[in-house]
């Protein structure tokens, strides 16, 4: 495993409009050591002949130290590509990027160095919102997304604002050893919130930590998945928390989770604020006959 490659990995699937600016970005960055892979998840559109058209680009072939394309067989979702592309990684560090999301120039060259000096597992930048022509957005809904990393000072430790909610936002957001996701064995077979789930289990190994000076490019726009069954998504919040408690129940690696007071009146604070809601979700979802097994994603 080489010491400074970073493996990029984009997990693609029907966005044709934005994929080829999401892969420039990488080429951009001012970072070299970096490994691209590509999972294709079946796309309906026209998304793997305009990827594979880019990538045979002699100019990009010589940007990367490597470039892997995989293409699925059926359209298995997000966490199964992005496991996929891990699978394959040779670098130390691993990176996702939606394929409709861009990355700041300095990201690498900003963030890397920070991981080693500070021996940390795991990363995330601040934020910038875009709208569907990558122009900044300045919508309500934007601004909510933007202030999100603020969260972090409202806390003493990052991993106390990430129980809270997602500040990080999306997978993308996250600069990850591979080591680190060897530990968590994966990301975990969610809908919506594969994410943070994933974050909430690394704070048990790791306090993350948050960076300011580089930013990641997060595009809302229409079919933004979030956007789809939002209830659905509130629910697997409550399995994701469930597991993440009994998990702290066992032990942790990170001492700001060992704090057993501060942390009870956290945990104490986030279930006071969202178990109601999930409730009321649950008694709907079961009242309209939604047939959505939740139960399968969880894991031990």
């Amino acid at each position: 495993m080489n010491e400074d490659i970073v493996s990029v990995i984009i997990p693609s699937y029907n966005y044709e409009k934005y994929i080829v600016e999401c892969m420039q970005s990488i080429v951009d960055q001012d970072y070299k050591e970096i490994e691209l892979i590509v999972v294709e998840d079946y796309s309906k559109d026209n998304s793997r002949q305009i990827i594979k058209s880019f990538l045979n680009q002699d100019n990009i072939i010589k940007r990367f130290i490597n470039i892997v394309y995989i293409e699925n067989e059926e359209n298995k979702g997000a966490h199964y590509s992005i496991n996929k592309g891990v699978m394959e990684a040779k670098g130390k560090y691993i990176a996702i990027i939606n394929a409709d999301d861009l990355y700041e120039r300095n990201r690498f060259s900003c963030m890397v160095p920070k991981m080693k000096t500070g021996n940390k597992q795991i990363m995330f930048s601040n934020v910038e919102i875009i709208d569907g022509n990558s122009k900044i957005s300045s919508t309500e809904e934007a601004e909510k997304f933007r202030s999100l990393p603020m969260e972090v000072n409202k806390y003493p430790y990052v991993s106390y604002a990430l129980l809270r909610q997602n500040i990080a936002i999306s997978t993308g957001n996250m600069l990850f050893t591979k080591e680190l996701y060897e530990k968590l064995k994966g990301f975990r077979e969610y809908k919506y919130i594969h994410d943070w789930d994933f974050i909430l289990r690394a704070c048990i190994i790791d306090e993350p930590e948050y960076i300011a000076n580089t930013k990641y490019y997060y595009r809302l726009h229409d079919t933004n998945s979030f956007r789809r069954l939002k209830d659905i998504a509130d629910i697997e919040v409550k399995i994701v928390l469930e597991d993440f408690f009994a998990l702290i129940k066992k032990g942790s690696n990170n001492p700001a989770l060992n704090k057993e007071k501060v942390f009870k009146e956290i945990k104490e604070e986030y279930l006071k604020v969202h178990w109601n809601r999930t409730n009321f979700l649950l008694r709907k979802l079961i009242k309209h006959k939604y047939k959505y097994k939740i139960l399968k994603h969880r894991k031990d």
